[in-house]
């Protein structure tokens, strides 16, 4: 023959033998060997050579099946990291705490089905082996075995070790890469599961009953009625979010839509506009905190506050009874802000512009030069007196004058200080400047202040309402005044921001407030008693008690700290006044929540902790893995394909059968109880340890021959 031959090889030497090989002569051939003799000429000596013949029903079966299983992992998975909270099932998945779990199933479905696959492609590797290249006499047994059986690449790296011909390289190297992505996806729920973890989503959630307020007609109502608190003598327990929205014009005078006021800074004059802020029906502060969108019924405020400058007239100072001072005001006809209104307590509305109001104020004046430096100004708040009208400024949720009710409040802020202790004080126009002395004491005791006076009118109208209040999806703790250990004084900056000082660029979400849709203000069917509404009740109500004076010493140290500091930071009364009873309002809501007794429907987004994919990096690796891995079974059967046409991929009787020839029937006989080591020590002895050989077929028989090139 030319490009193979046969061998043969003599019994094995019992030197090297481990015992006493048997000899042929005193074997007894067994009753099998005869009947199976008999029936030789039956054996289909020709069966097909189809694809579906060579590599197995089974092979193909794991082949296709795996292959749906690990494009059916990879897209679970690509969708577990790729899909956002707008994808209701991947919320759902997460939300329930299946991410962990999702992630460890599909990775061991991807470890089973990528081994089952290098199973296989072990087969079909031996196979190629064996028929195209070659491989070593002492090997041949072991891989034509693994063409039945495996139990992945390794074994074949195992078997042949070092032992490769460099024909056979690309079989190695195929064999060695199968091994490393094999292995290496056995760390696939490992590597995945290195970048989950916690973070917060927003989850949305409908709530068929969200109590919203108090219903005028029920029991709760009229059982607290009489029942007035006031809040300005308790810390707040919170400085609850609201929403907020601004009138969105800063051109004086105009009023483009929904009846808004704009903002207006004029000589003289402060002007907050239309500022309406929203109560949420959320009591618990985490829930607050977690909260990014609110859609139902709300409690809205219009915050609107003006202060102007007064012309005052005959003002006195005493001592008898604490400070003191008493006087007239009126308002320059040039300063009158827009929406301000004049109506007699009887008779016809008035449009003649008397603005004249009496005060009697207690104060409190700072007497230390630093004062001003911890605590703010040292200003005080006294209820003006009318005296046949009631005069302010019109809520944009009135569409006229209310004849019988209306809740605009007009406040004197008195920034007071001795004349030994002169401290910081606003020198701008806004305020009406005055040194007094008292006139109660002897003229050697004589107190001299310097007093400073602005006139502020509100348009505080409140009135439940369908609202949608957003913000974007981050926790945002709510703000707190903190106290100053070495200054003796609360610190309250957050507080200050929270309420719109500072940066008046400030977004809402730096605030940590929530933006407040814009909407209609007006009342649909004004009830003809406002401060009988459910609105009215759970917040305006607070400034009934709002009618003494209020100055250091008189309120909550919190409280009076939080409109103090805020005056003399931002240098507008309106806009501290606008904040102090944002807070006091807000107290009496929350405080009032648990009497509500008025449900309705609201829909809400909450971010909520869960755990999610947080990374790329690992997917990336896992991904790049199983690619290279498929790559390199497609490979391995394409090369199968091509090459493989004797192997029978399962079949351990045609591996055994395959390499049995003339040449090694008679010693394969003869190591029916020797090891490998064994073998392979005799097969050096015979010097032909390193001789290749494959299977090839010869004569219509497939059999083991001698590689000769």
């Amino acid at each position: 023959m030319s490009a193979q031959e046969y061998y043969r090889i003599s019994p094995p030497d019992p030197r090297i033998m481990d015992r006493e090989p048997k000899s042929r002569n005193r074997v007894t051939e067994s009753l099998l060997y005869h009947d199976l003799a008999r029936e030789n000429d039956n054996f289909p000596h020709k069966p097909r050579s189809g694809l579906v013949s060579r590599l197995g029903k089974f092979s193909i079966a794991v082949l296709v099946l795996s292959f749906f299983v690990v494009f059916g992992c990879l897209a679970f998975l690509t969708f577990l990291w790729a899909a956002d909270t707008d994808n209701y099932a991947w919320r759902e998945i997460v939300v329930s705490g299946w991410v962990t779990r999702s992630v460890t199933i599909s990775a061991l479905a991807l470890r089973w089905a990528t081994a089952a696959q290098a199973v296989t492609c072990t087969s079909m590797l031996a196979s190629v082996l064996l028929e195209v290249y070659a491989v070593p006499l002492s090997k041949a047994a072991a891989v034509s075995i693994l063409r039945a059986d495996n139990t992945g690449p390794w074994v074949l790296l195992k078997s042949m070790r070092l032992q490769w011909h460099r024909g056979s390289l690309p079989i190695a190297i195929m064999a060695l890469l199968t091994t490393f992505t094999t292995l290496a996806l056995q760390f696939t729920s490992t590597a995945l599961l290195s970048q989950v973890g916690t973070a917060y989503i927003p989850v949305p959630v409908s709530i068929a009953d969200t109590f919203y307020g108090t219903d005028p007609d029920g029991v709760g109502f009229g059982s607290q009625i009489s029942e007035i608190h006031s809040y300005l003598d308790t810390t707040p327990k919170a400085y609850p979010a609201f929403a907020e929205w601004v009138a969105n014009t800063t051109l004086p005078g105009i009023a483009p839509q929904y009846e808004q006021f704009a903002p207006v800074t004029a000589p003289g004059l402060r002007d907050t506009g239309t500022v309406m802020r929203a109560f949420l029906p959320i009591n618990n502060t985490d829930d607050r905190n977690r909260l990014v969108e609110y859609h139902g019924i709300g409690t809205v405020v219009d915050m609107r506050v003006v202060c102007m400058r007064p012309t005052l007239h005959d003002v006195q100072f005493s001592m008898g009874s604490g400070y003191r001072v008493t006087g007239r005001g009126d308002i320059n006809t040039t300063l009158r802000p827009l929406g301000v209104f004049y109506s007699e307590d009887e008779g016809p509305q008035q449009k003649s512009g008397n603005l004249s109001m009496t005060f009697d104020c207690g104060f409190a004046a700072a007497i230390s030069k630093n004062y001003s430096v911890a605590n703010g100004w040292p200003i005080s708040l006294c209820s003006m007196n009318f005296d046949r009208e009631q005069k302010g400024i019109l809520s944009v949720m009135e569409s006229k004058i209310a004849d019988l009710d209306f809740n605009s409040r007009s406040f004197l802020l008195v920034n007071a200080t001795r004349r030994e202790g002169l401290t910081d004080l606003d020198d701008s126009d806004l305020w009406e400047h005055w040194t007094v002395t008292s006139n109660d004491t002897e003229p050697e005791s004589d107190i001299h202040a310097s007093l400073q006076f602005t006139l502020c009118m509100t348009a505080f109208e409140a009135q439940e309402l369908e609202i949608d209040a957003t913000r974007p999806p981050l926790i945002i703790p709510e703000a707190a005044p903190t106290w100053n250990a070495l200054t003796g004084s609360y610190e309250t900056r957050d507080v200050q921001r929270q309420l719109g000082a500072g940066n008046s660029s400030a977004s809402a979400s730096e605030r940590g407030i929530f933006d407040l849709a814009p909407r209609r203000w007006l009342f649909t069917d004004r009830p003809m008693f406002v401060s009988l509404t459910g609105g009215s009740f759970s917040t305006t109500w607070a400034m009934d008690r709002v009618s003494g004076d209020i100055y250091p010493g008189m309120i909550n140290d919190a409280l009076y700290s939080i409109f103090a500091q805020m005056a003399k930071a931002t240098r507008d009364p309106a806009l501290a006044l606008q904040g102090f009873f944002t807070i006091l309002f807000g107290s009496t809501y929350y405080d009032r929540m648990v009497m509500f007794d008025s449900a309705a429907p609201s829909f809400q987004v909450s971010m909520v902790e869960v755990i999610r994919p947080l990374g790329w990096t690992a997917y990336i690796v896992v991904v790049g893995v199983v690619v290279s891995h498929l790559v390199l079974v497609l490979l391995t059967i394409i090369v199968f394909f091509s090459s493989g046409k004797l192997s029978r991929m399962g079949n351990s009787w045609v591996a055994v059968s395959q390499i049995l020839g003339p040449g090694t029937e008679e010693w394969i006989r003869s190591v029916d109880m020797v090891d490998d080591k064994t073998v392979e020590k005799w097969l050096k002895y015979q010097g032909m340890d390193r001789t290749l050989v494959r299977v090839e077929d010869v004569g219509g028989r497939v059999q083991l021959v001698r590689k000769t090139k």
